[in-house]
């Protein structure tokens, strides 16, 4: 081979090498604009953020909200598990969140929700100190007045088994009411009677929705399945309904969940979210909202994994007043940061055996 064909060779590989650069470059930049389209607009994550989250940082902070009853947290993290095998994970909730830094214990419902689906509830300690003393209008547990005169009437306080008999009144009621969101939505959440006046979780509902739209830009389907279920016409969305027993850092709260799990391409870009609404919370919470937005870390390397952001708004039945604010943020900050740690190690551990067995 001369020299001359040798050095043409070189500077033709040259070029292609640079042709190639020229096509794949384009793809990359279009895929972190969608990144940052998903992640910076709505979410309001920067680039160094997300450069944060691929060096293994876990950024979790709380947001400023306009009502006194309301805290909002937003935390981020990259899981080194594909989007879809993540989203697989997230449908098993028992297995992804128990012993959680916030989940204390956890179930699934049935499609036909049970009695027996809550057996394993243990209801945390005092709750059955706060029942026995419960009148409607004054009550440390959150109940409906309907609630409250079944456990006057069905519950004797004197006998060794109360608390037998007062977890199957609530678990009885808990079920019915369940039962009712799922044909009648909204409408059905409990008015709490626990205070001298009423409160209505639909309406607080309501009140968080709306001031989480930003979060939800990219998923208007999602948004009208959340403000109109069951009568929203959206399609692709799955449903699940689960019990939990959380601990935010104040008292331990049981609630029952309704989780949606919506895939909605945005020009092309994959991504999901999954939006987790309170049905019902036994203290304290008068709402709560909760929004996971997943999408790959690189649209031609899914196996580099997924960028998880997770943001809760919850509404208390009175004010947080600032001492108690700054310590339920705090430890808020913290269990979140935690959270999405257990989070990560549990799916990445989930998934390495998985392909270990596939290799086998």
């Amino acid at each position: 081979m001369s020299h001359w064909m040798a050095l043409t060779r070189g500077r033709m590989a040259r070029v292609g090498i640079a042709l190639a650069v020229l096509v794949i470059v384009p793809r990359l930049v279009q895929a972190q604009t969608n990144s940052e389209q998903v992640f910076g607009e709505s979410l309001g994550l920067k680039r160094r953020d997300i450069m944060a989250l691929e060096g293994g940082r876990i950024v979790a902070k709380i947001l400023k909200t306009s009502d006194a009853r309301e805290v909002a947290v937003i935390g981020a993290v990259h899981v080194r598990v594909p989007l879809d095998i993540l989203v697989e994970f997230y449908r098993d909730v028992e297995s992804l969140m128990v012993e959680d830094q916030i989940v204390v214990q956890v179930g699934m419902f049935d499609a036909k929700p049970l009695v027996l689906d809550l057996h394993r509830l243990d209801l945390p300690e005092g709750d059955f100190e706060a029942l026995r003393e419960c009148r409607v209008g004054k009550c440390k547990f959150k109940l409906t007045r309907h609630q409250i005169e079944l456990l006057r009437e069905n519950v004797d306080w004197s006998h060794p088994d109360y608390e037998r008999q007062a977890t199957s009144v609530l678990v009885s009621t808990w079920v019915a009411n369940l039962i009712r969101y799922m044909s009648e939505g909204n409408d059905a959440l409990p008015v709490y009677q626990d205070k001298e006046r009423p409160l209505d979780a639909a309406e607080d509902f309501s009140a968080l929705l709306s001031g989480s739209t930003r979060f939800l830009i990219h998923d208007p389907g999602l948004y009208r399945y959340l403000h109109d279920f069951p009568d929203a016409d959206v399609s692709d969305i799955e449903d699940f309904f689960y019990w939990t027993v959380e601990d935010f850092g104040l008292k331990p709260v049981t609630a029952l969940n309704h989780m949606m799990i919506s895939r909605s391409p945005l020009s092309g870009f994959p991504f999901t979210t999954i939006a987790i609404k309170q049905i019902y919370a036994s203290h304290y919470l008068q709402s709560l909202i909760k929004l996971a937005t997943l999408a790959p870390a690189s649209e031609r390397y899914p196996l580099r994994g997924t960028h998880l952001v997770l943001y809760a708004r919850m509404r208390f039945d009175d004010r947080v007043g600032s001492i108690k604010r700054q310590l339920l943020e705090r430890r808020l900050e913290h269990t979140w940061t935690m959270h999405l740690k257990t989070l990560r190690k549990r799916a990445e551990g989930k998934y390495q055996i998985r392909v270990a067995e596939r290799e086998d």
